[in-house]
């Protein structure tokens, strides 16, 4: 009579030890002058956003048991090294609610220090807010999710190189105009994409884009000038351009393009789907 009430006590405690055990990482570094970051992440929930002073604060919520995280700062090379590991990739598909089976990632960048940033994704969400920072180069790859990225203020100064791969997934690029770049090269393999050149930096700036499958929308400001070279995959692909465009055989002209000292140049290589190219005026 006394085995089933065993018995339940003993998967009670069988439950408890299964649950997870949730560890809670927290690193202040203070920034002297440059700093590279180096980030390399299995899965999960990142944000990625400007400090409210100039030191670099670091936090990771994840499961030990699932899980291994480690943060290093090398103050001999100025490089900031965070690397999250999962043992099982299919976890990071659970919901950002789940802690237990979702690393979380919250990185503030100092916005005094010349900034480098080397970013690797395989799996989960990126969310960036980047604007008001001195970032002097930015490369991400990203294998699979979802990713949004915001230069919502100006960066503070040039940025050397941008250049940013998404292989499968949903990528929005916004106020892109703010990056402060002379040249980028954004590409996406699968999936949707949202480039918008919104922005106050934007004098010369040239962009390559290289879409395979998939729908993507490229925005661009009334205010400047912007020319655009399209080649496209025979009759798989499709353009979608306003009347403020005239075409040339491969090449967009915007109505003001001789008209306007600042200028967009963009040459865009499309694949299997369609690419919307809209004008945006808020900025007049």
């Amino acid at each position: 009579m006394k085995i089933v009430p065993l018995l339940a006590l003993l998967l009670c405690a069988l439950t408890a030890g299964a649950e997870a055990e949730i560890v809670s990482m927290e690193k202040k570094y203070h920034i002297r002058g440059d700093m590279e970051l180096d980030m390399r992440v299995d899965g999960g929930k990142v944000e990625i956003l400007r400090s409210e002073d100039n030191d670099c604060h670091i936090l990771i919520e994840y499961d030990r048991e699932r899980c291994r995280a480690d943060v290093n700062l090398d103050e001999d090379t100025d490089v900031l090294e965070l690397f999250v590991d999962h043992d099982n990739w299919a976890m990071t598909k659970k919901s950002v609610d789940d802690k237990s089976k979702y690393a979380r990632i919250r990185i503030s960048l100092p916005p005094k220090a010349d900034l480098a940033l080397n970013l690797e994704m395989k799996a989960g969400e990126l969310d960036m807010k980047v604007g008001d920072l001195h970032i002097k180069s930015f490369e991400l790859r990203s294998y699979a999710g979802k990713t949004s990225i915001d230069f919502d203020q100006p960066n503070r100064c040039e940025m050397k190189t941008f250049d940013v791969d998404f292989k499968i997934g949903e990528v929005k690029l916004y106020n892109l105009g703010n990056a402060n770049f002379a040249e980028a090269d954004i590409n996406s393999s699968v999936g949707s994409m949202l480039i918008d050149f919104n922005g106050e930096k934007i004098e010369q700036a040239m962009a390559r884009i290289d879409l395979e499958i998939g729908e993507s929308t490229i925005v661009v400001p009334e205010k400047i000038g912007v020319k655009i070279k399209v080649s496209k995959f025979l009759f798989l692909s499709n353009v979608d351009y306003p009347n403020w465009f005239t075409q040339e055989g491969s090449y967009y002209y915007s109505r003001n393009y001789n008209k306007k000292k600042e200028s967009l140049y963009l040459v865009v290589s499309t694949g299997i789907g369609e690419l919307k190219i809209r004008v945006d005026k808020k900025n007049d």
